[in-house]
């Protein structure tokens, strides 16, 4: 079990660095079409392809965020509960996310597939594919949903767990 979840973290590690470099992309493909726009000229296709590599950049890092538990949170209401309260919701929660966010994983895989089939791609100055840029959202929720059911795994061992468990913000015992 611990050999699969290292290689899940390292997978989502992957993931999230892919993710960082198509944002490096994206900024270097912004400041040359824009010094361009002043030199000599628009780079072509600048506009269409920083739309298709959003997708990227945003549906890639979502399952290392969710192993980092960094997805936004309030904790106002459960703060007051016991860790295994909290430990609990957060388990339920999980499953409240795996749930929606795989059924968002099958309508992407549809859309995907219609895509695959047509080619679809945007007309501009240069032709952008974007079939290939609609597989990566159900990757990315995907593996989401994936780390999601971990998530939701390991906050039920906290909730009812043989040792009194220790809060997610507390430093690990020596």
């Amino acid at each position: 079990m611990k050999q699969s979840n290292r290689w899940l973290d390292a997978l989502a590690e992957w993931m999230a660095l892919v993710g960082g470099f198509v944002v490096f992309l994206l900024m270097l493909m912004v400041a040359i079409d824009a010094i361009g726009r002043k030199v000599a000229g628009a780079l072509p296709g600048a506009l269409e392809f920083s739309e298709a590599l959003m997708v990227p950049a945003v549906f890639l890092p979502l399952m290392y965020v969710q192993m980092k538990r960094e997805h936004v949170f309030v904790g106002v209401v459960t703060m007051g509960l016991s860790v295994r309260t909290q430990s609990l919701i957060d388990a339920v929660a999980a499953i409240i996310g795996a749930v929606l966010f795989g059924f968002l994983t099958w309508l992407a895989m549809e859309k995907a597939l219609q895509s695959t089939v047509v080619w679809e791609y945007r007309l501009a100055v240069i032709p952008v594919p974007i079939w290939p840029f609609r597989w990566i959202i159900p990757l990315g929720t995907g593996l989401l949903v994936l780390q999601l059911m971990l998530t939701a795994k390991q906050e039920f061992e906290r909730a009812f767990g043989a040792e009194e468990p220790l809060a997610h913000d507390a430093p690990p015992p020596p």
